[in-house]
């Protein structure tokens, strides 16, 4: 985990003054404040592998390790990186830096060393990364082409008696894991899978480009927790959720949400869209003239709660109540 790959060092300016986030002067757009609500990133799921591996073993650590973590796109290629900021002190201090190959596959593409501050370059161009202590300080900055990283030295130099350490703007903040706010996660919710070919692959991504994380399906009524969502480039939704211990996305298109009935309330029952060219009506009433709400696809699954008169069947598919004619839909299969 902690050897170095891919990092050349320059050292190219010393003792250039730099004074707050003006570092490049002229006219540029400086680049906006890195939010910090990581768990939300789609890339997260699959760098947390890694962050509870080394959460993992810094608790069980003596001294105590300390561990945290920001995601930043270093070189705005639409993928964000890891930076993974482990240490007990400043003498063993790490940052290591993970991107996603291929968009995929976790890859350690370097180590920056000291404990220290990191921020958005205001040019866009890498990030910037601030090492101060007992008066003296240095700034790098840190850029990514490929799967390497390159550290140019920037600035090393003591500070004057009532000089401060340089700040710049739009800070990345550093977090434990457990301490990340959660900006725009989906609430947490249970589903059942009723896939129509017997269950629902996990994958490393929202998408089925990604590889398999488990060689088999997830079986037919599994009861699984969904803690996050992302849309796939088909515009399909994914869930993200724990199967035994792994972690991966599954298709929300091959489960049904769970909601625990309440007392007295009708018990569903599973049943799939059979006989039909290409689809079936969901509509408001069990009424062939009532209104449509949508299409259900031939093969799907639904849950359904029992005879509602006049050929038809109470239906709840994708959030939406309605009714459908029986015998369009196959026999229970729960």
């Amino acid at each position: 985990m902690k050897k170095k790959k891919n990092l050349i060092k320059m050292s190219v300016i010393t003792g250039l003054l730099l004074t707050g986030s003006s570092v490049l002067g002229g006219s540029i757009n400086v680049m906006a404040a890195n939010p910090a609500n990581y768990k939300d990133m789609t890339e997260y799921s699959s760098y947390e592998s890694i962050i509870n591996y080394e959460s993992i073993k810094a608790e069980n650590s003596s001294p105590y390790t300390d561990v945290s973590v920001a995601l930043y796109d270093i070189d705005q290629d639409g993928t964000k990186e890891l930076i993974l900021s482990h240490g007990t002190c400043l003498a063993d201090w790490v940052n290591d830096i993970y991107t996603l190959k291929d968009g995929k596959y976790v890859s350690q593409i370097g180590t920056i060393g000291s404990q220290g501050m990191f921020y958005t370059a205001p040019d866009g161009n890498g990030i910037y990364f601030l090492y101060g202590f007992q008066g003296y300080q240095e700034i790098n900055r840190i850029t990514k082409s490929g799967e390497n990283i390159t550290e140019i030295l920037i600035e090393s130099r003591e500070l004057g008696a009532n000089e401060n350490y340089t700040e710049f703007d739009n800070k990345i903040e550093l977090l434990t894991p457990d301490s990340i706010p959660t900006g725009n996660a989906t609430s947490t919710y249970n589903v059942q899978v009723t896939a129509p070919d017997g269950g629902v692959n996990m994958r490393c991504g929202a998408g089925a480009e990604y590889d398999k994380v488990l060689p088999d399906m997830i079986p037919n009524g599994t009861m699984l927790t969904v803690t996050q969502e992302a849309v796939a480039s088909n515009g399909n939704s994914w869930g993200y959720t724990n199967y035994n211990g792994t972690y991966g996305w599954i298709a929300l298109t091959q489960v049904t949400k769970y909601e625990e009935p309440t007392e007295g309330a009708p018990i569903p029952h599973t049943r799939y869209v059979i006989n039909c060219n290409e689809s079936i009506t969901l509509r408001t009433n069990p009424d062939v003239n009532a209104a449509e709400i949508c299409q259900i696809p031939l093969g799907t699954a639904v849950a359904t709660f029992g005879d509602a008169g006049n050929g038809f069947i109470s239906v709840y598919y994708q959030g939406s109540s309605g009714y459908c004619l029986a015998s369009y839909l196959s026999d229970p299969v729960d």
